[in-house]
């Protein structure tokens, strides 16, 4: 499709006769990570969801890049706006969507950091053990309480006002991500009325750059609370090097769309500089955007991020900590109702 004015020049460019054999290989990439997360689905000391806009990732790719395979054998579908429109909204979200999961394992780390004294005798294996949802969490000698306790000489206090802070903070820093997601998505849905309407290509521009912009601040300063956080307890090295390098890919996401968005193009299947379909531009394209994304959900989704981030399947899913009582009185609740289920023996 070619215009009478220029339009921003998509993100990647189109799926042209160079782009089958790099989109046939990035498809089987993803595809690969894939079963990672079915296997440790199934696995009780395994299975979390903390990472599922990864899982998403991965399965929107396959599907984006067998798309832009077929249409890079298929002149018709180069310049089709509906799947350009489809493929640059894709594109731009996924690494937003996979940064604001890094807060989820952000706010485990510094939610553990609050935790008090741990109880010795855990005999419920229905209370929240291995979650961050409960002021009381057993963790193992190896990283809980006792390895903070012989390095510093003290035992860990109870901070419950430190834990609502933290939750409030991190619920602020999704709230973000969310305004740059939805800045993305009317960015990017828009794209096909960009190409008619100078006006509306004008509107693209903008929300394109505002949605990578904000993303990249909280980005930014997601990685500075994860720094900070090697110094709180029970935090290790290990924690704060796989954050930063999912940070790092999303970093390089992000400054890849802001130095390339500003270029304009009049046609799609244009190979003029700034087109995004020369052969420099696709490869910085695969390369700074495509495989830093995969490298995120790769390291999100291979790790047994439950067992090193001591969380749950969930994470630190609750607003407020539970009630002191409401342990016991579970506890009570079933005992009364295995004493009522009990057969009368005569």
């Amino acid at each position: 499709m070619s215009s009478t004015f220029s339009f921003p020049s998509p993100v990647g460019g189109v799926g042209l006769a160079g782009d089958l054999v790099p989109s046939i290989l990035l498809a089987i990439l993803y595809a690969l990570l894939l079963p990672i997360f079915f296997v440790r689905l199934a696995n009780n000391q395994t299975r979390a969801v903390l990472g599922i806009s990864a899982v998403l990732t991965c399965i929107e790719r396959v599907v984006i890049f067998c798309l832009r395979a077929k249409q890079s054998r298929t002149p018709g579908l180069q310049t089709s706006g509906t799947l350009v429109t489809y493929m640059q909204a894709t594109i731009a979200l996924a690494y937003i969507a996979v940064a604001q999961d890094t807060v989820s394992l952000l706010r485990c780390l510094y939610v553990n950091s609050t935790k008090g004294p741990i109880p010795n005798d855990v005999d419920n294996l229905d209370s929240p053990v291995g979650t961050t949802s409960s002021s009381q969490i057993p963790l193992s000698p190896s990283r809980g309480n006792r390895s903070f306790s012989e390095n510093d000489g003290e035992l860990l206090s109870d901070q419950p006002r430190r834990r609502a802070f933290y939750r409030r903070l991190t619920d602020v820093l999704r709230l973000l991500f969310l305004v740059a997601t939805v800045l993305g998505i009317v960015g990017n849905t828009h794209y096909k009325g960009g190409m008619s309407s100078a006006g509306t290509a004008n509107e693209v521009m903008v929300t394109r750059y505002m949605s990578s912009g904000i993303s990249l601040i909280l980005i930014i300063l997601v990685a500075v609370l994860v720094v900070r956080a090697r110094r709180l307890p029970r935090v290790r090295p290990i924690h704060v090097i796989l954050l930063l390098a999912i940070l790092t890919c999303n970093v390089s996401s992000a400054i890849f769309r802001l130095s390339f968005m500003y270029n304009r193009t009049t046609s799609l299947t244009s190979t003029a500089p700034g087109s995004g379909n020369t052969v420099s531009e696709k490869v910085t394209f695969y390369i700074f955007h495509m495989l830093s994304d995969w490298l995120a959900c790769f390291i999100f989704l291979v790790p047994n991020i439950r067992e090193i981030f001591n969380t749950g399947m969930w994470g630190d899913w609750r607003s407020t900590d539970p009630p002191p009582e409401s342990s016991e009185l579970s506890k009570k609740k079933k005992g009364s109702y295995f004493r009522r289920a009990d057969p009368i023996v005569v």
